[in-house]
Parts: structure tokens; sequence; C-alpha cells
């Protein structure tokens, strides 16, 4: 039996997947020596058994690229270099959504690039990349249309030669375009987007990897409907520095932040210089839901009370 070393392309099944090795692709059954889950991207140490590939073991992983799903870890990818976070400029960019994929990159040690695509759809695209930029000190940011010329060239600066990148992003912001672009020929199928909603349907329903002319390997995943996050205190602090450092103020240690007195937290947020939407993104980050219903269960009741202020003659108006 000869033992070769081959890359994880595609999980069909439990027990087939498809590998690559030396610019070709072959299918492979899974051995029951295999311990845990393998995932795109992973190095398999197999044996031929009858002309039919066997991956029998996994090959120990640089790093992995996970998501909270159902309360339990799952694996996207293994051995990634960088991760290409795609927004479209249209009607889904979202602050929260590219915070939430900026964390779970962070988790894994990769170089990052944001990628800003469709920006021939508006004229003040510039207006996002600012907000991105302005939102992740020191971050990257390439602006793509698969309309222009060479437009995969910039993304190219940020992934060298057999550096496996990753594309992270919702349905229809266009990952598997871009992809196309860089293989030069449709070999993943794409659909137009609904005029109606700014939304694509995502057909890429599988993480496939492939293997580009100039050397370089990505991964394609579908698009991610939720990215859950389980994440180190530390990733979420480098994000919200200032309500770290106006904990640090509350005047008792284990303050709640919701009505205890001397809290800087709720002091910031009456004042307005914690943007309240900010910390609610921050709060169900640290997967601190019950402060948040609390909190929005206040702001609602305040905004009833204003209402109802308004709406009641004053007790004094009496002619």
């Amino acid at each position: 039996m000869i033992s070769e070393l081959y890359r994880c392309a595609a999980v069909f099944s439990a027990k087939n997947i498809l590998v690559y090795r030396d610019g070709q692709y072959s299918k492979a059954i899974i051995s029951n020596k295999i311990n845990g889950q393998i995932l795109v991207g992973d190095y398999l140490s197999t044996e031929i058994i009858y002309e039919q590939i066997h991956a029998n073991k996994i090959v120990r992983r640089k790093n992995l690229i996970r998501r909270l799903q159902a309360g339990r870890m799952q694996g996207l990818a293994a051995n990634v270099d960088v991760v290409f976070i795609v927004t479209s400029a249209n009607q889904d960019f979202n602050l929260a959504r590219l915070e939430r994929y900026y964390i779970l990159a962070k988790e894994s040690s990769v170089r990052i690039c944001f990628v800003l695509s469709k920006v021939d759809l508006i004229d003040n695209y510039e207006e996002l990349v600012n907000i991105i930029t302005e939102r992740f000190p020191g971050s990257s940011v390439e602006k793509t249309s698969i309309y222009q010329s060479n437009t995969e060239v910039s993304l190219f600066i940020h992934w060298h030669e057999n550096e496996t990148a990753i594309f992270l992003g919702s349905s229809g912001v266009g990952k598997s375009s871009l992809i196309n672009l860089m293989l030069e020929n449709e070999v993943i199928k794409t659909k137009s987007i609904r005029k109606s909603d700014g939304h694509g349907r995502h057909t890429t329903t599988a993480r496939h990897i492939y293997v580009l002319h100039n050397q370089r390997v990505v991964i394609d995943t579908p698009g991610l409907r939720s990215v859950g996050i389980s994440a180190k205190a530390d990733t979420i602090d480098e994000l919200f520095p200032e309500i770290k450092e106006l904990e640090s103020k509350c005047k008792y240690n284990n303050c709640s932040h919701l009505s205890e007195p001397g809290c800087a937290i709720r002091e910031a947020l009456d004042k307005e210089e914690l943007d309240y939407n900010r910390y609610l993104r921050y709060l169900r980050l640290v997967g601190d839901e019950a402060k948040r219903q609390t909190l929005l269960k206040g702001k609602a009741y305040e905004k009833e009370r204003i209402v109802r202020e308004l709406k009641s003659p004053r007790k004094n108006n009496r002619g």
C-alpha cells in the first residue's frame, strides 16, 4: 500500500469526499480510521486500496474557520491563510454582520481583507468604504465589480501564490461571481440578482476548493444565513475598546450596567456618549441576551411614556 498526501476539496457525505493533488481531483472514501470530521482544506494521509483512495488520517491543522450553529461549533474550512469578507454595495450592507464575520476570522489567526462588491450599483460607495475603515482600523478594503476589467487583481495583493483564501459573506453578495472571474470560466453556477430586494439566490450549496491558474487556492462557501460566534473576550474587546474602558470606571466591580448608581455605561448611554445600538451589538456578541432584552424593553417603555405624555393634556392646563 502506498501512502500519499491529498487535500480535501469537497465533502459529499459522511463517507465520500473529493480530494486534490498535483492539479488533479479524485474521489476518495473516508476510512473508519479517521478521528473527527473532515473539512474542506484539510490535508489527509491516504492509502490506495484496490485503486481506490482511502483517507485514513487528518494531518494536524494550521487553523480552523468555524462558527457557532445551534449551540455547537461547526467547522467551515481548515488551513486558511486569508479571509475575504464580502459585502455588496447595496441593501445587503450590514455593519453588525461584518463585525461577526470579522470576529470569526480574527479567532482563526488569518489575514483579513474586506471586499466591497458590486460598486457599479451605487455612486457613493466610498461612504461605505469609510464606514468599514473607521469601524475596523488598519483593515484593508478592496472595491470590486465584475464589469470592471482586472477587478480581481486587487485581491491578489493580499493573497500570495500557494496560499489558501476563503470568501465569506451572505447570499447574493457576489462571492461566486468573483471566483468565476478568477477561474476565467463559469464553474460556479450563479443567478441574477432579484431587483425587488437587492438579494441574490445563492447556488453554491457546499464548500469547495478551486485552484487558480496562478497557483492560488480558493474555498468558495454557500452564503451564510447566520454567523454565530464563540469568541475570546479579548477579540471582542478589541472591536469595542470604549466599552471596556467605561466598565473600569463603574463604581462597583460587579456592576450589571442596568440600575446601579455610579454606572459609567448607563451614564454614557444617557448622555449619548456611547451609541445605544453599538452597545446592543456588543451585548449580542458577548452572548448577554438577557441584558440586551432588558435594555430593549426599557427603551420601548421610555418611548411609550413620552408618547403618552405628549398625547395627554397637561394637568395644569385648565385655561
